[in-house]
């Protein structure tokens, strides 16, 4: 397998493994820890899914987009339970309306490039009410963006 020209290290497992547990809070406890690294982990695996969209063959594209879409989805999915599960209160997933006008794959790119940013950074003063809401947001912005990616490739004049 090759890796991201964006993101070689991506697709690092010793690396992938470094950034998830830099998330762990030092006073979160075990379970803390262990809800960390299910939050991180996914959003790991949601960026690869999502690179691999954008770095992919175009015979591959309509696959690689479906699986960021279903991915960002089961991510939102156990959100609500990871949240009980930290003691947080789930803030749900706030969109950016203004992102909608840009083309999918620009979409994808930009959600992608926020996400990494959560990823890369520990941000431990940050509140991790405010911090879910990002991650929420950003992951729902990468699934809306595989989805307009495939809206935008579809050959609407097969459809009757």
């Amino acid at each position: 397998m090759t890796s991201s020209p964006r993101r070689p290290w991506l697709f690092d497992p010793a690396m992938g493994g470094v950034l998830v547990r830099a998330h762990r809070s030092p006073a979160g406890g075990a379970a803390g820890d262990v809800v960390s690294d299910v939050l991180w982990s996914e959003v790991l695996g949601l960026l690869r899914w999502a690179e691999a969209t954008l770095g992919c063959a175009p015979t591959l594209a309509e696959g690689a987009a479906w699986r960021t879409a279903a991915t960002a989805a089961a991510v939102l999915r156990r959100l609500p339970g990871l949240c009980a599960e930290a003691g947080t209160a789930w803030p749900g997933a706030q969109g950016d309306p203004e992102e909608v006008a840009l083309p999918g794959r620009q979409r994808l790119a930009a959600a992608a490039d926020r996400l990494t940013g959560l990823l890369c950074t520990c941000p431990t003063a940050m509140d991790p009410l405010a911090l879910v809401g990002r991650v929420a947001a950003d992951v729902d912005a990468v699934g809306a963006a595989a989805i307009a990616l495939l809206a935008e490739g579809a050959d609407w004049t097969a459809a009757s």
